[in-house]
């Protein structure tokens, strides 16, 4: 039974990594093309308006998903399925009015929210995407509903029709008003529409497949718990989880309103401010590419070092941690490298369609190169505290590193000779210090890390790596091209970094077994010789050890 459900467990955990892989290479070709069209004008209005949705997202949402999963898993567990489904309905009509009401505040007020954020011009973006609060208020009870009963189908499909629904109609829609002449900002909200009939069709899509899938079916067990237990129970665990949640939201959206007014403090018109930050969003759609495919590793490793710690095997929950810091930092620092020695052509060919735009990009993403470590490390290390129950010190720290954010912001934007390069410098602040405070608390765990092998050794490989890819494009470029040379730096530059990774011994077979498929990427390496380790089993993370002193974990 319990093989069972760990299977049952690593399959759900591998279809929603799937999705999520699938949904941000979908979201990479709408965002790139929509910045083709937009421009960085068009991009700041666009990510302003997002300004305003989270703090209402997370309002209306905030901690019910994982309390709704946890409420639903209890009674499933118990074959209380009727009481389940009273959780969904009592849930889905609560958070259509939660979400009702604060669309409606969204929709009217959005001129007001838009002055706040120092972005008058956004408004019209902020009225298109008031509605999509409704369709995820509703799904948040829908995906809670199915996460409690380890379906993740029904989730991973909801977010991939989204994802197809968004680019068709977001590009389709803001093609159609840049060719008929209208201004940036109708262009803009029209992008907007697209996510907002995106987010209907993933919400309409989970009810479908619900209505479906309960088609003929009947609960093993009928349902006499009052309404009011459940909302009582309801709100009791999702309150002490949303209130990080709306704190760190509060702080993204104080940080957005610092950026647009400090740069115009400094001299700057609200369209140049808007238009820097566009570019500063155009960069960063950039460097999230790699970085999100990089935090997949810790949904993957979550539900297994979760086992460990509840089983009381800490040798594996330490032999895990390592093997999962090691593999993000190897992956960071490659993608880090990528960003310091060759933003300027991957920034200019993305975005072909404004090259003055994309060359306020390029410093942009070279500066956030740090940033692809730190943010990785800072996820990792807060995805293994959760693990072990200590599941408040990673939303304390991030409060903590995004309040020191904003101060470091305020000073370097309203610094003329700074400005918008401020912002890449306090992202990479912000997270060193959340990184450093939750390894200092998983220090204090018990959770050793190996120093050397896991944060030093793989900084020869990424430094070889960004030599090798500047070196090939710029010997290359006058000859192949732009497209040709960044093709070309790339693949010899990433087949000499991992030859090195194996020939210095930077990664080792535990750090393998983390990825998906890992036994067989291990048979593979060893048949072509690249990895030999006949100390390190496949199996050498079921070893049992004694309890250290400090490792006994209270919530």
């Amino acid at each position: 039974m319990a093989k069972e459900t760990g299977n049952s467990i690593i399959k759900g955990t591998m279809i929603l990594i799937g999705g999520n892989i699938v949904v941000k290479i979908i979201g990479a070709l709408f965002k790139l093309p929509l910045a083709n069209i937009i421009g960085a004008d068009g991009m700041g209005l666009y990510n302003a308006s997002f300004t305003v949705y989270d703090i209402f997202l997370v309002l209306s949402t905030a901690g019910y998903t994982l309390a709704i999963s946890k409420m639903v898993s209890s009674c499933c567990a118990h074959g209380k399925d009727g009481e389940a489904l009273a959780i969904l309905k009592v849930t889905r009509r609560l958070f259509f009015v939660i979400g009702f009401i604060f669309s409606l505040a969204m929709f009217f007020g959005a001129q007001i929210f838009a002055g706040l954020i120092g972005n008058t011009r956004s408004y019209r973006c902020i009225i298109m995407l008031a509605p999509a609060v409704l369709f995820v208020s509703l799904m948040c009870a829908y995906r809670g509903y199915y996460q409690g009963t380890n379906d993740m189908v029904p989730t991973t499909i909801s977010q991939v029709v989204e994802a197809i629904v968004r680019l068709v109609f977001g590009l389709s829609i803001s093609w159609y008003l840049k060719t008929q002449g209208y201004s940036i900002e109708i262009v803009s909200a029209g992008a907007i529409v697209g996510i907002t009939i995106g987010e209907f069709s993933s919400t309409f899509t989970l009810a479908m497949m619900h209505r479906f899938k309960r088609r003929g079916k009947k609960p093993r067990r009928r349902c006499y718990t009052a309404k009011r237990s459940i909302l009582k129970t309801l709100f009791a665990t999702s309150i002490p989880i949303g209130i990080s949640g709306i704190i760190i939201s509060v702080i993204n959206i104080l940080d957005n309103s610092i950026v647009m007014h400090r740069l115009q403090q400094t001299g700057c018109t609200e369209q140049e401010a808007n238009t820097l930050y566009g570019a500063f969003n155009m960069a960063f759609t950039v460097f999230s590419l790699p970085v999100t495919t990089v935090m997949a590793v810790t949904t993957s490793v979550f539900p297994v070092l979760s086992y460990a710690h509840a089983c009381h095997n800490y040798n594996r929950v330490t032999r895990i941690s390592q093997a999962s810091m090691r593999i993000v930092m190897l992956a960071s620092t490659a993608a880090g490298a990528i960003f310091l020695s060759l933003s300027q052509p991957i920034i200019m060919l993305l975005y072909f369609g404004q090259p003055h735009d994309a060359k306020i990009a390029v410093p942009l993403l070279v500066l956030m190169a740090p940033s692809a470590v730190l943010i990785s490390l800072s996820v990792m290390t807060g995805t293994i505290l959760q693990a072990i129950d200590k599941l408040l010190v990673p939303s304390r720290s991030a409060i903590i590193g995004g309040g020191i954010c904003l101060a470091f912001n305020w000073f370097l934007i309203g610094n003329p000779r700074i400005g918008i390069y401020g912002v890449p410098i306090g992202i990479s602040v912000c997270y060193l210090i959340t990184t450093a405070l939750n390894l200092s608390a998983i220090h204090k765990c018990g959770i050793k890390m190996d120093f050397k092998g896991i944060f030093l050794k793989p900084l020869l490989p990424a430094a070889m790596l960004a030599i090798i890819a500047a070196t090939t494009y710029y010997v290359s470029f006058p000859v192949l091209g732009i497209l040709k040379a960044v093709g070309l730096s790339l693949a010899l530059s990433i087949v000499c970094y991992l030859l090195v990774l194996f020939m210095t011994k930077t990664v080792q077979k535990d750090d393998l077994l983390m990825l998906p498929k890992g036994k067989k990427i291990v048979r593979f390496l060893e048949k072509i010789h690249l990895l030999s380790n006949p100390h390190c089993e496949t199996d050498s993370f079921s070893q049992k050890s004694p309890v250290p002193h400090n490792l006994i974990i209270h919530k």
